[in-house]
């Protein structure tokens, strides 16, 4: 997704988007009273971002509805009673009605102890809303209030632009995982205003904790979100300030969140005091002191943050973490200001604190992995990442930090290359041709073929077992062929089948497999656990292959026309949802390590990633001979320095 352009009036400076940032040069004439001397200095001034416009409406639900004094950018609610209760919005705009609406509730801002509840923010379509309805389908809440925030189009005023930078830090030490950017509070156009001259609380920071907003995915302009989110926090709420340490957006952009102090030109906020002390926030009751928080911009309760919006949030945790000494793996024990101990994880999900939605499902099942990247982060470790694209002809082309090993390209195949598995080192991969000879590269060890042996069926796929030791092969009708220690657990070679075998997937013991066939009918073998299949649906383009999932819950299946159909797995996408012109048509799909994303390849070598599984380049135009076949994922750790 292509977000909104960053306006800056010198490089070092990042304003909020859609700010329609003017930058004047002015000239201020300074006297010095030497002599007669005088000298110019040139003061760089910008427009302002828009003035915050709030206006709250009581139970705007008679007919007509309530008239709203401003176009309203985003609308809040609020409402006595439960947090089930189902409540609906609609707005005007330019003389038309909207849909009704459900409305999100936002536990990160309930008020428990007078039974509040508070919604996430809606966005509002341009050209903002000029009347707002509300109504409640059943029970469970009274005295329903709308709030109506206009973060975009209030007046604007001259400011002296300041010496503030967006720009990472250096790290803390050799090695250390360093800070980064950060859009200031100055930058995203806090109204200092709005936050009470209370002096702000700090205390030492030992967790982290992972929240979403509950506002729009696909937002046009974050930066008016986070000014949106934080008059709603102090106005509505009450709070002293935004309740958030720090904000990540969709294109990975971090937001200083609650205001610690003044930092020295240059300085980028560290949402710490000069101790090293974290500032208190208002994002975790009963664990606001000690912890630090940090939102990422959206709803993810259905769907992934970005791969931009991961990135940034992984190197917030990892930069904290070394900063503070926090064990990103660890679940220390908690004291409260109350007295009261707890033991959660040192990087959380709010929920693991209270019971909330927060941060959603999907991302909060994405934090095992998670911590496990911010681990290697903060041990001077990284990630490399890429893949490997194999030929018919044995061609494998290395992408991202994907080395190339070898292939069999110039070799005299007896027939094409029809699949590929990678070690589990990955250093290494094996190349199947389709009378199932094995070509090995790096550190992949051959254990037999049936290169020799005369086949009742094409062999279609293998893979390895999870030491690399050894390696199965199946042919299309079904018959298994173990080598090295991989074990024999039964077979569809005497099954009559509807439709030919295309592929298969190990469980992650090595005690077990799935097969697929082409009209996606499943046979599970071992400890293969059944998760369910396409077998009586009738398939608009056959099945071409499968893939299991890390933890061996389930599996997806792509279809030749790159539909992809997820069984105990999330799903993030399939290509017919793209609406592509025309397409070569599937030949894998390769769920990211984590089973956070997934990649699916297109026989001319194209590549479509979907959810978290980034983009490393494709290899299009490949065709007949040398089409793309299969691909295996890259993803090792490697020492810094």
């Amino acid at each position: 997704m292509n977000g909104p352009r960053e306006h800056a009036t010198d490089p070092a400076v990042v304003l909020p988007e859609r700010a329609a940032v003017v930058p004047v040069r002015i000239r201020l004439l300074v006297a010095v009273l030497v002599g007669v001397a005088a000298w110019v200095v040139p003061v760089q001034m910008a427009l302002s971002a828009p003035a915050t416009r709030l206006a709250v409406l009581d139970a705007p639900g008679a007919a007509g509805g309530e008239d709203i004094d401003f176009p309203a950018s985003h609308l809040g609610l609020s409402w006595t009673g439960s947090d089930d209760a189902h409540v609906q919005v609609r707005w005007q705009v330019d003389g038309r009605w909207g849909v009704w609406e459900d409305v999100p509730v936002a536990h990160d801002l309930e008020d428990h102890e007078h039974g509040i509840v508070y919604s996430g923010l809606l966005r509002v379509p341009e050209p903002g809303a000029a009347r707002a309805q509300t109504r409640v389908l059943g029970t469970g809440a009274r005295g329903v209030r709308v709030a109506a925030i206009d973060t975009e189009r209030g007046p604007r005023h001259l400011v002296r632009v300041g010496s503030g930078t967006a720009g990472a830090a250096p790290g803390d030490a050799a090695g250390a995982p360093p800070q980064p950017p950060v859009v200031t509070r100055a930058q995203w156009g806090a109204d200092e205003s709005l936050r009470k001259a209370t002096p702000p609380l700090f205390a030492p920071v030992t967790k982290l904790i992972v929240h979403h907003t509950v506002t729009t995915n696909l937002d046009p302009d974050p930066a008016a979100t986070v000014r949106a989110i934080y008059s709603f926090h102090t106005q509505v709420r009450g709070w002293d300030d935004i309740g958030y340490n720090f904000l990540v957006d969709a294109q990975g952009r971090v937001y200083e969140g609650r205001r610690a102090r003044d930092y020295e030109p240059g300085e980028v906020p560290t949402g710490e005091d000069l101790q090293g002390q974290g500032v208190v926030g208002a994002h975790a009751e009963g664990a606001n002191t000690g912890s630090a928080g940090v939102a990422l911009l959206g709803d993810f309760t259905s769907s992934m943050p970005t791969a931009a919006a991961m990135a940034s949030l992984e190197s917030w945790l990892a930069w904290k973490a070394t900063r503070h000494e926090i064990d990103p793996l660890g679940s220390s024990l908690y004291k409260a200001t109350d007295g009261t101990t707890s033991r959660f994880p040192n990087i959380s999900g709010h929920r693991d604190v209270r019971a909330t939605d927060c941060p959603g499902d999907r991302l909060y099942a994405a934090l095992p992995a998670l911590r496990q990247r911010v681990a290697s982060a903060g041990s001077g470790v990284r990630t490399a990442r890429g893949y490997w694209i194999a030929g018919a002809d044995g061609t494998v082309y290395g992408l991202g930090a994907a080395p190339h090993l070898g292939d069999a390209k110039g070799l005299r195949l007896t027939k094409p290359i029809r699949g590929m598995a990678a070690t589990p080192t990955q250093r290494g991969y094996w190349l199947l041709g389709g009378d199932g000879g094995i070509f090995a590269f790096g550190d992949a060890a051959f254990w037999g073929s049936t290169g020799a042996i005369r086949l009742n069926k094409p062999v279609v796929a293998m893979a390895s077992t999870p030491g690399g030791k050894g390696y199965w092969l199946v042919a299309s009708d079904g018959g298994i062929f173990a080598f090295g220690d991989a074990g024999f657990f039964g077979s569809a070679g005497a099954i009559a089948l509807n439709k030919p075998v295309v592929g298969m997937a190990p469980t992650p013991t090595g005690k077990g497999y799935w097969l697929v066939a082409s009209d996606g009918g499943v046979f599970a073998f071992g400890d293969a656990r059944f998760a369910g299949s396409t077998g009586s649906i009738a398939l608009n383009s056959p099945i071409v292959a499968m893939e299991p999932a890390a933890d061996g819950s389930g599996y997806w299946m792509v279809a030749r026309d790159g539909g992809v159909f997820a069984f105990g797995v999330p799903f993030d996408g399939s290509i017919p949802g793209l609406g592509l012109p025309s397409y070569a048509g599937s030949e894998a799909l390769r769920a990211t390590p984590a089973g956070l994303g997934y990649y699916v390849l297109a026989a001319d070598g194209g590549m479509f990633t979907f959810g978290q599984a980034p983009f490393f380049g494709a290899e299009p135009g490949l065709s007949g001979a040398a089409a793309a076949v299969d691909m295996t994922v890259y993803d090792v750790p490697v020492a810094l320095g």
